[in-house]
């Protein structure tokens, strides 16, 4: 590979000249002559110093000079913009870093935001746009887009306890819930929840928010699904007096609220159609108006999203716009459903019971082995919040400290009943009782592989008294 000088176009180059402190220097790394030059020439007109490499082995030995910023196309060859982005980074972290791309390698793009560039902007290049994007990166402090870090200590003020007393349970898929945003929370990168309704994803939304250096500013949420479309625009951006019937005063939307903060669009998956295109510039540029007003107003928001519908198989329907999509999707999170983290059941049953019955003047009530192995085995739709809800109705009609399956609610003392078979419905309440145990047990016993303390751990029973069962029915596991 040859050592030669970065290509520089001539007079402008002003290759004569040492760094200046004051005019950052940029690299600009294209395997296209044409491009380099066009975006050098760009960058070269707004007084920044520009060096330019054809290639990422020719960027590569260009560690040592003053660099401000590296903006690289993503395929180039042998290498590519994301083998470069890593090299780079490993030995530069604090450089900010932006990947150029055409509009189907977008998805490449996010990867490679994923693991520390700052931005990504597709071919063609809008002139306006990259100068918009190249003075927002070199204005904010490295420190804010910093990569996911691991072992991170809550930041002073936030409540050490956010991930105990919210966010509770012990399983491996809430211990990776946690772990992601533990790490994720310190960096600016837009976060998006994904997860079946009332999984919990305003919870992780406050916990980014609490973990993140932005938690002593403001948390703003909208619900795109209780917003009318014809609000959404007003809701989100503000409105000028005059702006439509109704607008009898200037009033700022919630991105300006949020400025400093973080943004929490819940169920973005219901955002019109008609207006993601307003919120991707916003996103892109940080830039807003309000509806019936010309002034552009920036704002310094992390975005938060959520949603619990499919946007992928949205974007192939043309029902939400595949840019907006890619530019949510920097790191996506996960929330799993209940069904797959039955083992935290009796510590939320623990949780919502002490904090539901005191309000109620109820005293904190207990669970019999019997309803806490149905509440255990069943799937639950509605997910914490539907548990949450059936613990609270058990609690206001209870009829004293111990619930029992006759506390069930009607909705799920039925589903009982109904999934009795033919036999067993002529049979007494004991008999039922004593299968629905056995079938508890042995189902909790298979999903833990046969290990007896952990079952008994999971069905709240002690494991003499699991034993004393298997024995009864024969040791059967």
């Amino acid at each position: 590979m040859s050592q030669a000088s970065p290509i520089m176009t001539a007079p402008t180059d002003r290759t004569d000249q040492k760094p200046s402190a004051r005019r950052p220097m940029i690299l600009v790394v294209e395997d296209g002559p044409a491009e380099r030059e066009a975006l050098a020439r760009v960058l070269r007109l707004e007084d920044y110093q520009v060096l330019t490499a054809r290639n990422p082995e020719h960027a590569l030995t260009l560690f040592d000079q003053p660099i401000s910023m590296v903006i690289s196309d993503l395929k180039m060859g042998i290498r590519s913009g994301i083998d470069l982005l890593r090299a780079w980074l490993a030995r530069r972290p604090e450089t900010p870093f932006i990947i150029v791309t055409a509009y189907g390698d977008v998805e490449s793009a996010v990867e490679a935001m994923k693991i520390g560039a700052r931005d990504f902007m597709t071919k063609p290049i809008d002139p306006t746009k990259l100068l918009e994007m190249v003075k927002r990166c070199l204005e904010t402090p490295a420190t804010a887009h910093v990569g996911p870090v691991a072992g991170m200590t809550p930041l002073p003020g936030v409540d050490a306890r956010l991930d105990v007393e919210r966010m509770v349970g012990v399983s491996d898929p809430i211990r990776r819930v946690r772990d992601q945003i533990r790490r994720v929370a310190p960096s600016d990168s837009t976060v998006l929840l994904l997860g079946e309704s009332g999984t919990g994803k305003e919870l992780a939304a406050e916990a980014v928010h609490a973990h993140s250096t932005r938690s002593s500013k403001p948390l703003v949420v909208v619900n795109m699904a209780a917003v009318p479309e014809s609000l959404v625009e007003s809701e989100l951006f503000g409105h000028v007096k005059g702006a439509f019937t109704g607008a009898s005063a200037d009033r700022p939307g919630r991105f300006e609220i949020a400025d400093g903060g973080t943004l929490f669009i819940d169920e973005v998956g219901d955002f019109p159609l008609s207006l993601q295109a307003k919120l991707l510039r916003a996103l892109e540029t940080r830039v807003i108006q309000r509806v019936g007003g010309n002034d552009d107003r920036t704002v310094n928001v992390r975005l938060v999203a959520a949603t619990s519908r499919n946007v992928r198989e949205m974007v192939r329907q043309g029902k939400f716009r595949e840019d907006l999509y890619y530019r949510l999707n920097v790191v996506t999170i996960e929330i799993p459903p209940l069904r797959e983290r039955r083992e935290d059941i009796p510590l939320l049953l623990e949780h919502f019971a002490a904090n539901i019955a005191p309000p109620l003047g109820k005293p904190i009530p207990t669970f019999d082995a019997n309803l806490q192995g149905f509440l255990i085995s069943y799937d639950w739709p509605g997910n914490i919040r539907e548990l949450r809800n059936c613990l609270e109705s058990m609690i206001v009609l209870s009829r004293g400290p111990e619930l029992t399956l006759e506390d069930l609610p009607p909705n799920l003392a039925t589903g009982l009943r109904a999934g009795a078979s033919t036999e067993e419905s002529s049979a007494s309440d004991d008999l039922q009782l004593l299968r629905l145990e056995k079938s508890v047990i042995l189902q909790t016993l298979k999903r833990m592989e046969g290990n007896r303390t952990k079952a008994a751990e999971a069905l709240g029973i002690s494991v003499r008294t699991l034993q004393r069962r298997l024995k009864e029915w024969g040791g059967e596991v």
